[in-house]
């Protein structure tokens, strides 16, 4: 038995559970659930008869953490598929078509090219310290862009006191810092 999950962030999440037959035919299931902790509540109940089982994902936002809890409540196991490669096993499979359930389809023969190691979700302190450190580089990022484009538009705005900079960046951000009113920057003298 094998399960590929089309994970979607707002979306029903798209499922398909590929099972063969007595003579080999391969014989697939497929419905969606909402990603909600109902929704998720009754993708377990639906793999639930499948203990030990794969579900194969692609990680999209941190739609895996619920499907690994939700998972590992029913008895089975995700794993994780990089979206370069689903998308380039789609592109194999089914001519570069892109659907969710086309997706899902895709997803449940993933363990037959890929091989798949079951997701063991980090600890949530180390969970929290990832999120900090992204949203403190979003940050630092945006300040980043904020001071260039300032720097910017003081370049273009007085291109004679920007020649007076000589086109340093650190002496600009200092003289901009003591006078920020360009007025009592006009008054300073060339020497200050």
């Amino acid at each position: 038995m094998q399960v590929g999950i089309d994970a979607a962030v707002v979306a029903n999440h798209h499922v398909c559970v590929r099972e063969h037959d007595a003579d080999g035919q391969p014989r697939l299931t497929r419905f969606h659930v909402p990603p909600t902790i109902a929704g998720l509540r009754r993708l377990g109940d639906r793999l639930a008869p499948y203990p030990g089982g794969v579900a194969v994902a692609e990680p999209t936002s941190m739609t895996w953490l619920g499907l690994s809890v939700a998972l590992r409540d029913a008895g089975a196991d995700l794993a994780l598929v990089g979206t370069r490669d689903s998308a380039r096993l789609r592109g194999a499979i089914s001519a570069k078509h892109k659907s969710d359930v086309i997706d899902a389809d895709v997803l449940a023969t993933a363990g037959e090219v890929f091989t798949l190691t079951p997701l063991r979700p980090p600890p949530p302190a180390q969970l929290a310290l990832r999120r900090a450190c992204t949203r403190r580089g979003k940050v630092v990022i945006d300040g980043n862009r904020a001071r260039r484009r300032l720097i910017s538009l003081a370049r273009w705005a007085f291109p004679d006191v920007w020649g007076g900079f000589a086109g340093s960046m650190p002496t600009a951000v200092a003289v901009l810092t003591r006078w920020p009113d360009l007025r009592s920057l006009a008054a300073a003298r060339r020497s200050a």
